[in-house]
């Protein structure tokens, strides 16, 4: 058993690779029931040592929801952070969602994010190119608020990968936040074993 399969067995979460099928069924159906945060946001100051893996999400209106994910990471924050920033190396161990990104790495700058998302017709994963303006923090944060397209509802959303200091260890955390569109809860909702796929896949690039 790979140290992925003992991590997603501890955590009894679903970590399997899940297909984010964003087709116009599912966007326009109605959202009938508000989503419930399924854990309570993890503060700054919290032993972050005793968080294995984290997760939840929320439905704050009914265009706003945002997502919360953590993963506690048996390395330094500098270790964590170096893995993460490493964009050409990021696709031998990232099976889904972020899959690299080029461009000017600096607050501000501009760049192009690989991302899978979606599926074909033969149901693979798609391999999207989206420009963005980073959200950028050497060592400490990096992401984006970009706007989504017309078609698929509009706003924006707020996506942040962190990294917080936990003794010799380290806490990664994903966020993200859809706002300004009314399919919000459906999108945290397909993204959060997405977003905790990656953090444990980070995790185990790092420690290995």
């Amino acid at each position: 058993m790979s140290r992925l399969d003992m991590l997603q067995e501890t955590t009894g979460k679903n970590m399997t690779a899940t297909r984010i099928l964003l087709a116009t069924s599912l966007l326009i159906a109605p959202f009938i029931q508000p989503l419930l945060a399924e854990t309570t946001s993890q503060s700054s100051d919290a032993d972050c040592a005793a968080t294995l893996m984290h997760g939840g999400i929320a439905q704050l209106s009914a265009t706003h929801a945002s997502i919360e994910t953590s993963i506690l990471v048996e390395a330094t924050p500098a270790k964590v952070w170096s893995t993460l920033m490493d964009f050409e190396a990021m696709p031998e161990w990232s099976t889904g969602t972020l899959q690299g990104m080029k461009g000017d790495i600096q607050n501000g700058g501009q760049v192009v994010v690989n991302f899978l998302f979606g599926t074909d017709t033969s149901g693979n994963p798609i391999l999207n190119e989206i420009p963005h303006t980073l959200i950028y923090e050497e060592g400490e944060k990096i992401g984006w608020s970009d706007p989504f397209p017309d078609k698929i509802g509009g706003g924006h959303d707020n996506h942040i990968y962190r990294v917080q200091a936990c003794g010799d260890k380290t806490l990664f955390i994903q966020s993200d936040e859809i706002v300004d569109n009314p399919y919000a809860a459906n999108f945290v909702a397909q993204l959060l074993p997405a977003y905790q796929k990656f953090n444990a896949e980070l995790k185990v690039a790092v420690e290995n």
